[in-house]
């Protein structure tokens, strides 16, 4: 299994330690389901500034956006 790398917003790492543990276990999970699954589908997709899509997923009280770039084998994700 190839797993991709999961690169995150730093004003995202660094709030997470501030996150109640419920909260936080949510995102690192789905963090996890993404290096597994880079083809994941969101809730629905948005444009970005430069008009690439992304994807959009609900994780609990937050929207988590990413975008998977499979040359490189990484994803790109922020809240």
């Amino acid at each position: 299994m190839i797993l991709y790398s999961v690169y995150i917003e730093s004003v995202v790492a660094e709030s997470l330690t501030g996150l109640k543990s419920k909260e936080r276990n949510q995102l690192l999970r789905f963090f996890n389901k993404l290096r597994s699954n880079p083809f994941l589908d969101g809730d629905y997709v948005e444009r970005g500034d430069i008009g690439r899509l992304m994807q959009v997923i609900v994780v609990g009280r937050y929207a988590v956006v990413f975008w998977a770039d499979h040359a490189v084998k990484e994803i790109k994700a922020s809240i």
